[in-house]
């Protein structure tokens, strides 16, 4: 991989939650994905900025607890 394969390692995605990408995976097309996980605490500083239950909330993730799962 070359440095134009990657993605910047700290974005803000849908909702505004902060995300940092922490590994590669290997796709089924055989290219590399990234694996992508919220930010909690500022990386240099230790500032808190999200929490867990405030991604829950920016993704939706709240409306899928209501319901049952077979």
């Amino acid at each position: 991989m070359s440095g134009e394969d990657f993605e910047p390692l700290i974005t803000v995605g849908e909702g505004d939650i902060l995300y940092m990408s922490v590994g590669l995976i290997e796709m089924e097309d055989d290219e590399p994905g990234m694996i992508d996980h919220p930010v909690f605490f500022c990386p240099f500083c230790g500032t808190k900025l999200q929490t867990a239950d405030d991604v829950r909330a920016k993704s939706g993730d709240l409306e899928d607890e209501d319901q049952p799962t077979s």
